[in-house]
């Protein structure tokens, strides 16, 4: 990595970037620099690695969800990945994760599920439950919610 990569890194890390409509031209502006260098510049970052994934996080309350749930599911084994797959294109599952089991607790497919209200947020998990014929589930309700934050590379 040359200094050019690690002030594009610095700026994508820039909470105004997710805020535009137009994220990579506005980190450009910032930079000075043309639109196509930041798109070929951020695509061979990902590409080699260094980058990850490019996206923006949502504060679930300020995106309108005022109840949200950890479920855990006990899926069986042959039906995890179909299960999973049906779960993660759920628009209101914003995490979905197979995890190992943990001796006592069969739960091994995890999903992150948010609602307008309680009883729509019970819904959806009674909807999730019969499309991936779960054995059983735990939802673990939330009642408080953290700062989410990223790690920041070259402060």
């Amino acid at each position: 990595m040359d200094s050019k990569d690690k002030a594009l890194i610095r700026v994508l890390h820039k909470e105004e970037i997710f805020k535009d409509p137009s994220p990579f031209k506005k980190a450009a502006e910032l930079l000075g620099w043309d639109v196509e260098e930041v798109l070929a510049r951020a695509k061979d970052l990902k590409n080699s690695g260094v980058i990850r994934r490019f996206g923006a996080a949502l504060t679930p309350a300020k995106a309108g969800f005022t109840a949200n749930a950890m479920v855990a599911w006990e899926v069986e084994k042959e039906r995890e990945e179909e299960a999973a797959d049906s779960m993660a294109a759920h628009p209101r599952v914003s995490h979905c994760y197979i995890r190992p089991a943990f001796d006592g607790f069969p739960y091994k497919l995890y999903t992150m599920i948010h609602g307008n209200s309680l009883e729509d947020l019970n819904r959806i998990i009674d909807e999730l439950s019969k499309v991936s014929r779960a054995a059983s589930f735990r939802a673990l309700h939330s009642t408080r919610e953290f700062k989410k934050s990223s790690p920041v590379y070259f402060p």
